[in-house]
C-alpha cells in the first residue's frame, strides 16, 4: 500500500475538522464545569474527544491510497486527535496527579509506561508527517505500528478498563475499525480478481 503524505489541503478540509475539534474541546472542558467533580470530569471527558476524533481517522485510512482528499482528511483528523490527547495527558498527569513521577506512581508502572509510550510514539509520527512526508514503505510499516498500537490503547482501555457508556463508545469505536479494514480487503481483492480476469 502507498502512503500520501499531506498535500495540497484545502480551506474545507481543514475547516472541517477544525470546528469539529473545536466545538469537542469546548464540550470537554466547559461539559465538567456542570458537575462535583470537574477535574476528574475534564479528564474524562477529553479522552472521549480524543477517541471521537481518533475514530474517522482510523476508519479513513484504510483508504488513504484512493484519493489525496481521503488521505488528507486522515492525516487531519489523526493530528487533531492527538491534539486533543495532548490535553487529556495534560490534565491526567498535572491536573489529576502531581506530575510525572506521582502518575507512574498512583496508575502504576505498567499502565503509565504504556500512556506515555502513546504520547511520544504519536507525537514523533505526527512530526514526521507532516514534517518528513516520505513515501518509503519503512515509513508506511511504521505509520502502520503506531496506528495499530493507538488503535489497541484505546479499545482495550475503553472496553476492557472501563465500563457503562464508555464502554459502549469503545465497541462502536472497535467494531467501526474493524468494518473500515473489512471493506478494504474486500475491495483490495475485487480488484485483484478483476486484474487477474483483464490480463
Amino acid at each position: 500500500m502507498k502512503t500520501l503524505p499531506p498535500a495540497d489541503i484545502s480551506l474545507p478540509q481543514f475547516t472541517a475538522v477544525f470546528v469539529l475539534f473545536g466545538i469537542l474541546a469546548v464540550a470537554a472542558l466547559l461539559w465538567p464545569e456542570t458537575t462535583l467533580a470537574l477535574d476528574l470530569n475534564r479528564t474524562k471527558a477529553t479522552i472521549w474527544a480524543t477517541t471521537l476524533l481518533l475514530l474517522p481517522a482510523l476508519v479513513l485510512y484504510p483508504f488513504r491510497d484512493m484519493s489525496q482528499r481521503i488521505a488528507n482528511l486522515a492525516h487531519l483528523f489523526w493530528t487533531f486527535a492527538y491534539f486533543m490527547f495532548l490535553i487529556h495527558a495534560y490534565w491526567a498527569v498535572f491536573v489529576i496527579f502531581d506530575g510525572v513521577r506521582d502518575t507512574f506512581k498512583q496508575m502504576g508502572v505498567p499502565i503509565a509506561s504504556v500512556n506515555f509510550l502513546l504520547v511520544i510514539v504519536w507525537g514523533l509520527d505526527v512530526l514526521l508527517l507532516w514534517l518528513v512526508r516520505s513515501t518509503t514503505p519503512r515509513t508506511v510499516r511504521l505509520q502502520w505500528t503506531v496506528r495499530a498500537f493507538t488503535f489497541l490503547v484505546f479499545a482495550i482501555t475503553l472496553i476492557a478498563l472501563r465500563g457503562g457508556s464508555v464502554r459502549i463508545l469503545g465497541i462502536v469505536f472497535v467494531v467501526c475499525v474493524a468494518l473500515a479494514l473489512l471493506v478494504r480487503a474486500w475491495a483490495r481483492d475485487r480488484m485483484d480478481v478483476g486484474y487477474l480476469r483483464v490480463r
